[in-house]
């Protein structure tokens, strides 16, 4: 999301009302989120969440997939099974 489409962004002043950085690339949010913390970095910022993940928990499987780049072309047309496990209390 752009800043100026936020929400918490103020006009006047230009600048965010929480005091975040959203950085345009992937590897100025890394370098951000390097030097100042991964708390300095915008919640709308599309690199935080896949950053996060590898910082905090670098061995699980999530992590890897989303750092993973993609083997296998995909099919156009190809179906996706989703499983949805209900849980009864």
């Amino acid at each position: 999301m752009h800043c100026r489409r936020c929400p918490r962004y103020d006009v006047e002043a230009q600048h965010c009302r929480d005091g975040k950085a959203n950085p345009r690339s992937k590897a100025d949010t890394v370098s951000v989120a390097e030097m100042l913390g991964l708390q300095t970095l915008c919640h709308y910022n599309p690199f935080r969440d896949a950053l996060a993940m590898l910082t905090y928990f670098p061995n699980a499987d999530t992590s890897r997939s989303l750092t993973a780049r993609r083997q296998t072309k995909r099919v156009r047309g190809a179906r996706i099974t989703v499983e949805i496990e209900e849980t009864t209390e």
